[in-house]
C-alpha cells in the first residue's frame, strides 16, 4: 500500500457569488495531522456505543432458537429507520398490549398498527439488517485496532479562562449568571480573531463540559454582503417559480395567537423596521419561521449562504460540507440526510416583557448541537399606547378566565384573542404618541440556556406551575412534557421564583449583532427578541455529544404518536456508523 504523503488538504468550502455570476473560492485548510487527530477524537467518543450495538446485535441472535444467518433488507435511499424490535425483546411493550410478547422460541408476531406495526399482523417478525451481516463486528474490530486514547489525555487542559492568581479573564469569557460557584456563571466568549488564532482545544475544553459558548464578531471577517431583510428578499425575487411567482405573500407566526396568517411581504419587513399595531391598539409580533420556504437556504440566496458558511466559526465542527468534526457530513450521497439548515428566522421585537405577545422562541431541547449567528437587528421603540393596550388585554384575559373557572362551562373554551390580518397595520410615525421611556438593550436577543444537570428540576417546577403559564395568550391546559411541549416561557419572575424555591438559574445574556451562539444537545433554552432580528441557525453533531443526541431520540420516542416531536428525524446511529467507519478507514489509509 503507498504511504499517504503528509500534505496539506484543501477542503471543499464556500463559494461567495458575485453579482457578475463569478465566484470566489474560501480556502479553508486542514492538514493530515489534524485530520488524524479528528478521526481519532470521533472514534474514542464514539466506540462505548459501537460496543453497545454489537452487544446488541449478539443479543438479538441468542434469542433465536438456533443459529441464524440475518440477511440483508433492501431499502431504498430515502427510507428512513425511526426504531428497531429492541422493545419488544426485552419487553416494555407488553403493558401496552400483552400480546406483544416474544415466544418461547424468541419470535415475535408483528405487532398492531397502533403500536407501530404494518400490515401484516400475525405474522412473525424476521431479523434483518440494514448493513451485511458482519459489518458491525468488522467495524467494531477495525476501530478496536486503531483507538488510541492518548490522542485526548496528552496535553493536560487548554481553558485560559482562569488568570494565574485564579480570577475570571473577563477578556474571554461574559457572565451569564450568579450561582454559588463562580466558575460557573461564565461563559466562554472569544472574538472571531481569537477562533482564528487557533482557539479550537479551549473551545472544546467547554464544549465537552456540555456548556454554551458566544463568539463574537463573527460577521467581520466577511465580505460585508448586506444581510438587510429587504435585501435579501430582492435577491429572492430574481428567482421565480415555474408559475412566475414572485413570493410577495408569506406565512408569518402571529406572536399574540400563535396562528400563522398569509401577509404582503413588503408589509411584514415595513413592520420589522417600525413595528405594527393591530386591533384594540395591540402592538403585533410577527415572525417567519425558516425563511425562504419550500426550499434550501443555499438554493434560494447562494451569495448569503456562502457568506454565513465563511463566517461560521470552529468550522471544524460546523462546516455543513466538510467540517471532519461534524458527523453529519459523513452520510453517502445516496443516503437521506436530515435537514440541518442552514434556516433562517426574521421576527420583530420589543425590548419589553409584555407578558402575551412577545417574540419569542419557547423552551425546548434541540436534536443536535446547533449554532445560532444574528446577522442583522433593527431597534424599534414602543409606544405607551401599545404598552396600556396591552396590560388592558392582559387584565381582560385573567376576568375571561375566572368567569370561565367560576362557571366551569365548556361553552368558554374558545375564549381568547383573535387577530384580523387585515387589520394588522404599520406602526404610525409621526402621529405624535409618545414612546416607552428606558434605553435601547445592546443586544437583539435575550437568551436563558439551562444546564442539563438542572433539567428533571426544571422539568419539576414546570410541571407544578404550569397553571401560571401563558401559551400563545391562553394559559397552559395540560403538559405532556414540560420541555419537548415547546409551551412554556420562563419571564423575569418565573426564573426569580425558579432560583428561589429550587436553587436553578440558566445561563442569561443578550446577543449581539454578529455574536453567534453554540448551543450543546441537552440544554434547554428559550429566545425573546429585543429588537426586529434576522438570525441564521445551523444544526451539527459533534463527537461529544453523540450520547446526548441519542439520550434525545429515546427521549422522544416515548411521547404520544401525536406529539408534535416524536419522531426521530436525525437518525444519529445511522449518522455514528458512517462517521465511525469514515474515521477508521483515514487513519489505517
Amino acid at each position: 500500500m503507498a504511504k499517504r504523503k503528509r500534505e496539506r488538504v484543501t477542503t471543499h468550502n464556500a463559494l461567495t457569488s458575485t453579482d457578475a455570476g463569478s465566484h470566489k473560492i474560501d480556502k479553508w485548510n486542514v492538514s493530515h495531522e489534524d485530520r488524524i487527530k479528528f478521526a481519532h477524537r470521533t472514534i474514542y467518543f464514539l466506540l462505548p456505543w459501537l460496543k453497545k450495538l454489537h452487544e446488541d446485535q449478539i443479543q438479538e441472535k441468542r434469542i433465536t432458537e438456533c443459529e441464524v444467518k440475518v440477511s440483508r433488507t433492501e431499502l431504498p435511499s430515502d427510507a428512513r429507520c425511526y426504531c428497531c424490535c429492541q422493545e419488544l425483546r426485552d419487553g416494555s411493550l407488553v403493558k401496552k398490549d400483552k400480546k406483544l410478547r416474544a415466544k418461547p422460541n424468541g419470535s415475535i408476531l408483528c405487532p398492531p398498527k397502533a403500536a407501530g406495526g404494518c400490515r401484516c399482523r400475525g405474522h412473525a417478525l424476521k431479523l434483518k439488517g440494514i448493513f451485511k451481516e458482519n459489518f458491525i463486528s468488522d467495524l467494531l474490530e477495525k476501530t478496536n485496532s486503531v483507538v488510541d486514547k492518548r490522542m485526548l489525555e496528552e496535553g493536560g487542559s487548554k481553558c485560559f479562562c482562569l488568570t494565574k492568581s485564579g480570577e475570571i479573564n473577563t477578556n474571554t469569557s461574559r457572565q451569564a449568571a450568579c450561582r454559588k460557584n463562580p466558575i460557573d456563571n461564565y461563559i466562554y466568549c472569544p472574538t472571531a480573531k481569537d477562533v482564528q488564532s487557533g482557539a479550537l482545544e479551549h473551545f472544546q475544553e467547554h464544549w465537552l463540559k456540555g456548556e454554551p459558548v458566544i463568539v463574537c464578531d463573527v460577521l467581520g471577517s466577511t465580505s460585508g454582503l448586506s444581510w438587510e431583510p429587504t435585501v435579501m428578499h430582492r435577491g429572492l425575487r430574481k428567482k421565480k417559480n415555474k408559475n412566475g411567482d414572485q413570493r410577495l405573500t408569506v406565512e408569518a407566526i402571529e406572536c399574540l395567537t400563535g396562528c400563522e396568517v398569509g401577509i404582503n411581504i413588503c408589509r411584514f419587513f415595513e413592520g420589522y423596521s417600525y413595528g405594527a399595531v393591530g386591533p384594540e391598539d395591540l402592538p403585533i409580533g410577527l415572525k417567519l419561521k425558516d425563511w425562504p420556504p419550500h426550499s434550501t437556504f443555499g438554493e434560494e440566496l447562494p451569495r448569503h449562504d456562502a457568506e454565513f458558511r465563511s463566517a461560521l466559526p470552529f468550522r471544524e465542527y460546523t462546516d455543513p460540507i466538510c467540517g471532519p468534526l461534524n458527523l453529519a457530513v459523513r452520510l453517502p450521497k445516496d443516503v437521506k440526510k436530515p435537514d440541518l439548515g442552514p434556516k433562517t428566522y426574521i421576527a420583530y421585537g420589543f425590548a419589553q416583557e409584555l407578558g402575551i405577545g412577545d417574540s419569542l422562541t419557547y423552551l425546548h431541547c434541540d436534536v443536535a448541537d446547533a449554532v445560532n449567528v444574528l446577522v442583522h437587528t433593527h431597534g424599534t421603540k414602543l409606544k405607551l399606547q401599545r404598552l396600556t393596550a396591552i396590560e388592558k388585554r392582559k387584565d381582560s384575559l385573567l376576568n375571561e378566565e375566572r368567569t370561565r373557572n367560576l362557571q366551569a362551562s365548556p361553552d368558554h373554551s374558545d375564549v381568547g384573542i383573535k387577530v384580523d390580518v387585515s387589520l394588522i397595520k404599520p406602526e404610525p410615525k409621526d402621529d405624535g404618541l409618545p414612546f416607552v421611556e428606558g434605553d435601547q438593550p445592546e443586544g437583539g436577543a435575550l437568551w436563558d440556556i439551562f444546564r442539563r444537570e438542572d433539567v428533571g428540576i426544571l422539568e419539576e417546577y414546570l410541571t407544578a406551575h404550569a397553571g401560571e403559564f401563558r401559551n400563545n395568550s391562553e394559559l397552559v391546559k395540560q403538559v405532556t412534557d414540560p420541555i419537548h411541549d415547546h409551551c412554556f416561557y420562563l419571564t423575569k419572575e418565573h426564573k426569580r421564583k425558579l432560583k428561589e424555591q429550587y436553587g436553578v438559574e440558566p445561563w442569561t445574556f443578550e446577543q449581539k449583532l454578529g455574536e453567534a451562539v453554540f448551543i450543546p444537545t441537552g440544554c434547554p433554552h428559550q429566545v425573546r427578541n429585543l429588537k426586529s432580528c434576522t438570525k441564521v441557525a445551523l444544526d451539527f453533531v459533534s463527537p461529544e455529544n453523540f450520547e446526548e443526541c441519542i439520550k434525545y431520540t429515546n427521549k422522544i420516542r416515548e411521547l404520544p404518536n401525536n406529539h408534535m416531536v416524536n419522531e426521530d428525524k436525525l437518525e444519529v446511529k445511522k449518522i455514528a456508523i458512517h462517521a465511525l467507519r469514515h474515521a477508521v478507514d483515514y487513519i489505517i489509509g
